[in-house]
């Protein structure tokens, strides 16, 4: 009998989660393809097919964290409304079935649901969000997966600096006309190398395909090389630099879209450069990644505070019931704006602005789910 009642109120609202995802997607996408249908009528545009779906993709996963709460609000409302309408609630909870076992379906789904939104969060909106960033910076006339050029990396201690020709977002352990500047602790250059590539291999930095050596004086002056220091190489291993591919890459990305891991080793980085980062940019940190983790269950929060307003809305006035339950929903993405304020003005700790919202809104659920008969 559960098995086949879970089936009944998980196709009850599969269907309209399915229409609400599907519409809300499809707003989206035609939103954003204004740009796309534009390039499509400029010469100049590398617009194709795989383009177009890399962008409208892309852009998809940024808002994706955004769309599923709608998504569940939505779906949820409807879905208990109609059981209220039709009598059908009424008549399980008249069989002796508990509340709890005719939404688990419901819940359960949430719960999957924020699962995948972290899994978007971590492993697909970084790559996707930055290929779609870069075609739309580019008017369409990249085709958002070309190497990046002309980059460097900086290395917090203040020692040494890459220059780097090119460097594939998809494989960075391996560099393309790279330059390399080692300075003395006074600050002054000690050598230059130039080689055609660099790659890490066996957890170090390798330069390959011959190297160039450029030696300096305490005045930055260039002098012969050294006994003992070749002016040109065929290899030149370099043990002495900790820096990885991951890390190149990211002070070369945008930090909005880093993945929580990606930002813990950025934040291991700037807290390597003299003085740190400021109170301010570590609470901001702070903020940002606990709330990778926090975010996907206010897919979770917002089904819980729906049940109980479409359950009203399906006995009293639906309009009450909506509204119910799209001011709750505004009231929480308002309370986790004011937490994360707070937060980056240090006023309370970053932990307690990500956990507050939930905290609040998970007790204003139970309480609602406690007044219904």
């Amino acid at each position: 009998m559960s098995w086949i009642l879970f089936r009944y109120v998980w196709r009850a609202f599969a269907v309209p989660a399915g229409i609400c995802l599907a519409g809300l997607g499809a707003l989206v996408l035609l939103f954003m393809s204004f740009d796309l249908i534009g390039a499509c009528f400029d010469p100049k545009a590398a617009v194709t097919w795989r383009v177009a779906c890399d962008f409208l993709g892309g852009t998809l996963s940024m808002y994706l964290e955004w769309l599923l709460p709608a998504v569940f609000l939505l779906a949820t409302l409807y879905t208990m409304w109609q059981f209220c309408r039709h009598s059908e609630l009424v008549a399980m909870r008249a069989g002796g079935i508990g509340l709890g076992t005719i939404v688990a379906p419901i819940l359960i789904t949430a719960l999957i649901a924020a699962g995948l939104s972290f899994a978007n969060t971590e492993l697909v909106k970084p790559a996707a969000a930055a290929r779609a960033a870069a075609i739309r910076d580019s008017d369409f006339r990249l085709t958002g997966r070309e190497p990046l050029k002309g980059i460097g990396f900086a290395a917090p201690e203040g020692d040494h600096v890459w220059v780097i020709g090119a460097l594939d977002p998809a494989d960075p352990s391996v560099l393309s006309d790279v330059r390399l500047t080692l300075f003395r602790p006074d600050g002054s250059k000690d050598v230059v190398y130039e080689a055609p590539r660099a790659q890490w291999l066996d957890g170090a930095w390798w330069l390959l395909d011959g190297v160039r050596a450029t030696y300096y004086d305490e005045l930055d002056t260039v002098i012969a090389p050294p006994e003992g220091r070749p002016a040109s190489l065929t290899v030149k291993p370099l043990y002495g630099l900790t820096e990885t591919p991951r890390q190149i890459l990211l002070q070369n990305s945008d930090a909005a879209l880093a993945s929580a891991s990606d930002r813990r080793l950025a934040r291991d980085l700037l807290n390597r450069v003299e003085g740190g980062l400021s109170t301010r940019q570590k609470h901001e940190d702070s903020y940002a990644t606990y709330n990778h983790y926090a975010a996907p269950f206010a897919i979770v929060l917002v089904t819980l505070f729906a049940i109980p307003a479409g359950i009203a809305s399906g006995r009293q006035s639906v309009f009450r019931g909506v509204l119910l339950a799209i001011g709750l929903f505004l009231a929480y993405y308002a309370l986790t704006a004011l937490a994360m304020t707070l937060s980056d003005h240090a006023v309370i700790k970053p932990a307690l602005a990500v956990a507050l919202p939930p905290l609040a809104f998970g007790v204003a659920a139970l309480a609602l789910f406690r007044k219904l008969p």
